[in-house]
């Protein structure tokens, strides 16, 4: 990128941070196992948005499987360690992939923040609050199963969406998630099911009743169902291609579901106690290390 191009993105930023006056929303996207396609649905997900005249930037906080570059066929220049350790700016990190849609892959253990001097943790703040309005949602996409990490990442956002699948063994997972957040908090955060790769609708609302009457009876949680994504063919070969199948195959069962996804979390969001204060990504960073000290 040249001199004038990098001028020519800066300026364009700025002015969206000039227009914004509310945060970035965080949306923590998990899923109890891998292989349930959780990373697939964060990009398409966010290219709904996007679709939808939303700002949306893609934070990949998958560390040893990090997907969201590889489904769109791009490779990051850098990632947050760079901010952290080679002084560079947010916005050389933040890359631009399909469609436009901006993803800032992370690279991040979260002890990296916790062992900081006082300078380099300034620099990082400092960085970090240039996002602060710049992006209508921030979408975490993070590794799967129950972790440390993950609860931190749960318990900072503002709401979280957990994938899963109609198989058995993916249903246990994500209630085993649910359980593990609320052992370490005893306010329910805000918590939406997507049912993806459903042979038929009986099988998701099957496999969506059975979790939300476990977490009805269990942990008291009212658990949300954004939507079911049924089986599609047009998915694997757009994972083939490298190209998102929102935007290879708009037309095709999952893309018309990702919308209808959209049109009704959408709405939800703006009538929801909760979308009047989000905690913006520099209070979700702090809150972060807040819970990482309290866990240690």
């Amino acid at each position: 990128m040249d001199q004038a191009q990098s001028l020519r993105e800066y300026m364009h930023r700025y002015k969206v941070q000039q227009q914004k006056t509310e945060f970035s929303r965080f949306v923590t996207i998990t899923s109890g196992k891998g292989g349930v396609g959780k990373s697939n649905f964060t990009l398409n997900f966010a290219l709904g948005l996007q679709a939808a005249g939303k700002k949306v930037v893609v934070l990949d906080l998958d560390l040893s499987t990090a997907n969201i570059n590889i489904l769109m066929g791009v490779t990051p220049r850098f990632s947050l360690i760079d901010v952290l350790y080679q002084q560079k700016q947010i916005w050389d990190v933040i890359q631009k992939g399909t469609h436009g849609i901006e993803y800032i892959s992370g690279g991040l253990d979260l002890q990296d923040l916790m062992e900081l001097d006082q300078n380099k943790l300034w620099y990082f703040w400092s960085q970090i609050q240039e996002l602060q309005t710049y992006a209508d949602f921030i979408l975490l996409d993070t590794g799967a199963g129950i972790s440390k990490e993950l609860v931190e990442f749960v318990l900072a956002s503002d709401e979280t969406i957990i994938v899963t699948t109609p198989e058995p063994t993916a249903i246990a997972d994500s209630y085993a998630v649910l359980k593990t957040v609320f052992q370490f908090t005893k306010k329910a955060p805000k918590f939406h099911l997507v049912v993806n790769r459903a042979r038929s609708y009986r099988e998701a609302i099957e496999t969506s009743r059975s979790l939300k009457n476990a977490c009805n009876n269990f942990l008291k949680l009212n658990l949300n169902t954004l939507g079911f994504i049924m089986e599609d063919d047009h998915v694997p070969k757009s994972v083939r291609s490298q190209i998102p199948f929102y935007i290879s195959y708009p037309n095709c069962g999952a893309s018309k579901t990702i919308k209808q996804i959209v049109n009704s979390y959408l709405p939800d969001i703006d009538s929801s106690a909760l979308s009047a204060a989000p905690k913006g990504i520099r209070g979700f960073f702090e809150k972060i290390i807040s819970l990482g000290k309290v866990q240690k």
